[in-house]
């Protein structure tokens, strides 16, 4: 779900990313809603992987840039999710400190979002097939009876 960044739709609040090829090095549309409207920008893909790590740059160097990313890892203790955003450049620093608040709620409303959406996925298990033997017991059982 994290590395997919066309289905990113399903789940998270804000953002949204155009098709194309997904890999490292590779430039994807991106729209997201700040501050109630909506904006368009393309994002670099800097992280890529199917295992569950994706990781993206948007701005100008030298004046800002913020990466954004989600990583997926596993231990002993069980699986473990990271969501960072880290500000860059001449602006990096005072843009941080002027919206950290806002991000920090955005943040967990993503994660959020992202949390429901895998423990929706997780329950829902496989499609069943009750229906396919119910019929083919059905179907046996009737062809016994008419001979």
């Amino acid at each position: 779900m994290l590395a997919n960044l066309a289905q990113y739709e399903s789940w998270h609040p804000e953002y949204r990313f155009g098709g194309g090829v997904v890999g490292l090095g590779k430039k994807v549309e991106f729209t997201a809603r700040f501050f109630g409207r909506s904006t368009q920008v393309d994002a670099l893909i800097v992280a890529h992987e199917r295992s569950g790590s994706i990781r993206w740059k948007l701005g100008t160097f030298p004046f800002f840039t913020m990466e954004e990313g989600y990583e997926l890892t596993e231990d002993a203790s069980g699986l473990h999710f990271r969501h960072s955003v880290e500000c860059k450049g001449l602006f990096g620093a005072p843009a941080a400190a002027f919206v950290r608040a806002g991000i920090r709620r955005r943040m967990q409303l993503q994660d959020t979002s992202f949390l429901v959406a895998v423990r929706r996925l997780s329950r829902a298990g496989p499609a069943g097939n009750r229906h396919k033997r119910r019929t083919t017991a059905a179907t046996k059982g009737r062809s016994v009876n008419d001979d």
